[in-house]
């Protein structure tokens, strides 16, 4: 996964943005280490906030971009990751 999100190539934006995706659903469902793991590479999700790739004149960075900065202001607020998670159990 953090290899998918590290990827240089911004014409892979599909891949980075799956990679968050799946990140986002293991801060929300999975165990506490994924937390603490995202928290970890908490660096890469800040960087992803210049991403930028055009397909003609259609932004398609910006996905990835919004995701990444939905996942980490996630993740500075401990309150959030509760209710997040705890949204994912009753489901």
């Amino acid at each position: 996964m953090w290899e998918a999100i590290e990827t240089p190539r911004p014409a892979a934006w599909r891949v980075i943005f799956k990679g968050l995706t799946l990140l986002e659903h293991l801060v929300k469902n999975g165990s506490e280490r994924c937390v603490d793991d995202a928290r970890n590479h908490s660096h890469l999700l800040r960087n992803l906030d210049k991403f930028n790739y055009y397909e003609g004149t259609v932004d398609r960075g910006v996905g990835v971009r919004e995701k990444g900065k939905q996942i980490t202001e996630m993740l500075q607020d401990d309150e959030r990751i509760r209710e997040e998670r705890g949204k994912a159990r009753q489901l």
